[in-house]
């Protein structure tokens, strides 16, 4: 699907930057001599290519249409929004204003995969998968960005005495609100719906641990012979 493609090319991207240390604005500065943050498709396409990252003709069409503005009569594209997006696995937006608040070590894109393989839960095929686990890569580094922790929210709605009581499972309906309501605004019904069938062994009820446990961070090993400053 377009989105997966989308995915695909953001992770691929935000993964050279981060292993190379590339910071890509200063590739596409000099093709905007009026500083409004916008430069065609070609020069947009152009800079990825100084930037000697490694996309295919896919990826920089999905990258373009991503970016590229409607209402411009030249359907332009804006750089400033990509290398924001891109320029997030190096700090967080706006730090100067909370100077405080914690920062990722490393994309969480990059370490997905890891986490990926204890997920129990059902198999969807290799297009609905790899969709999912950009999906759950996403949704994983933006909940680490803005500091929400998943599961208490679906460990209230589990104790809920009027909703159908099974451990470490919530209704469809509450997974989708909780999801609406405070991890994922924006996110898609067609999304949601992906996210309940993988998560959902009898499709009734779903395992909202085995979900939290994709995208909430992993808790600290207590090692008593590590000296701790």
């Amino acid at each position: 699907s377009s989105f997966a493609m989308v995915m695909d090319a953001k992770t691929n991207v935000k993964a050279q930057a981060y292993m190379n240390r590339i910071r890509l604005k200063e590739f596409f500065h000099d093709f905007d001599k009026l500083r409004c943050g916008y430069i065609t498709q070609t020069q947009f396409k152009s800079g990825l290519s100084m930037a000697r990252l490694k996309l295919t003709p896919a990826d920089l069409d999905a990258l373009v249409e991503e970016f590229k503005n409607p209402a411009d009569g030249q359907q332009r594209v804006s750089y400033r929004a990509f290398c924001e997006e891109i320029d997030r696995v190096f700090t967080t937006p706006l730090l100067e204003k909370t100077p405080l608040q914690a920062v990722d070590s490393a994309p969480l894109e990059l370490l997905a995969p890891k986490r990926f393989c204890s997920i129990p839960s059902n198999e969807l095929g290799p297009s609905k998968d790899e969709v999912l686990a950009q999906l759950l890569a996403e949704l994983a580094y933006n909940c680490k960005i803005k500091r929400i922790q998943v599961k208490p929210f679906f460990d209230d709605a589990c104790r809920n005495q009027n909703s159908a009581m099974m451990v470490n499972h919530v209704t469809a309906i509450q997974f989708k609100q909780a999801l609406k309501n405070h991890i994922a605004p924006e996110l898609t019904p067609a999304l949601a719906d992906l996210l309940c069938e993988k998560f959902s062994p009898d499709g009734l009820m779903v395992n909202y641990v085995a979900f939290a446990s994709a995208i909430d961070p992993a808790e600290p090993v207590y090692d008593p012979y590590t000296l701790h400053a």
